[in-house]
């Protein structure tokens, strides 16, 4: 009974969530989709990018844990660091993301988790830690922030991957602002993203947990 009641539960849930979120497709190029709808108690739309990207579990996550370099192709991203290496399929990280004049520059700390979820597919789980450290400078600390991966391995080097993202800027930003421009973001880093792990610093990555 307990099973059967557990399992209703987390059934009607799942049909809440779907129910909740009606994506609207707003961009399809470069074999990269993005959609958006929106969220409960907040103006502010989520985000649902889709595409995929010719790498193995170990060259994405070796790009993605190449902290340090997010700059170089993570949309707008000014600077960021390593805070804390919990273990090979957990970190924290701080980064600083630059906004656009009259507009304070943004920064954040994330709480990122890779698991395994079949032989198949990997989970990343990313939630701010906003009270983790310190703001510095005259940033604003974005506050609300998290993203879901779903990656599956299609072929023996190629990957689809699924990202959902719902977020607060915070501070002063109007959201119609934010909402206008929604789409540019995702799809450059995204784009970028497909290019950079063919980078040989990243070929052979390896990251046994996956293996």
């Amino acid at each position: 009974m307990k099973r059967i009641i557990v399992i209703s539960v987390l059934l009607f849930v799942c049909i809440d969530m779907q129910a909740q979120a009606v994506w609207d497709l707003k961009k399809d190029k470069n074999g990269i989709k993005i959609y958006t709808a929106n969220q409960d108690n907040s103006n502010f739309k989520s985000i649902k990018v889709e595409f995929s990207v010719d790498a193995n579990f170990s060259q994405l996550l070796a790009v993605l844990f190449d902290i340090d370099k997010h700059h170089e192709w993570v949309y707008n991203t000014k600077s960021s660091e390593l805070c804390k290496k919990v273990s090979d399929s957990e970190l924290i990280y701080y980064s600083q993301v630059s906004s656009p004049w009259p507009f304070s520059n943004r920064d954040f700390i994330a709480h990122l988790k890779v698991k395994k979820r079949s032989a198949d597919v990997l989970t990343i789980e990313s939630h701010t830690e906003p009270d983790y450290r310190a703001c510095t400078g005259n940033c604003v600390r974005i506050r609300t922030s998290d993203s879901y991966w779903t990656i599956t391995s299609v072929g023996a080097n190629s990957l689809k991957i699924e990202y959902v993202i719902k977020f607060d800027p915070a501070g002063s930003v109007p959201a119609w602002l934010i909402n206008m421009f929604v789409t540019e973001g995702p799809y450059v880093t995204f784009k970028n993203l497909k290019d950079r792990v063919h980078s040989p610093v990243y070929q052979n990555a390896h990251y046994s947990f996956v293996n």
